[in-house]
């Protein structure tokens, strides 16, 4: 069962999480800023009327339902 969240006031279901470390991230070989070990929170969700994105975790508070 997925997880529901609220987003905006409406309900919706949290289906697929990402992995929270990038693990198998090659050593950095040129001189560039370097980038968080952390990837992006991005969540596939699936509204009300069943429409599913992709699009950040943050603003998504759990749901008590």
């Amino acid at each position: 069962m997925a997880d529901r969240y609220l987003l905006a006031g409406e309900l919706v279901e949290v289906l697929i999480r990402p992995n929270q470390r990038w693990k198998n991230r090659p050593p950095q070989r040129f001189p560039m800023d370097r980038i968080s070990d952390h990837a992006p929170r991005n969540v596939l969700i699936r509204r009300p009327d069943g429409q599913l994105v992709v699009r950040p975790f943050r603003g998504m508070r759990r749901a008590d339902v």
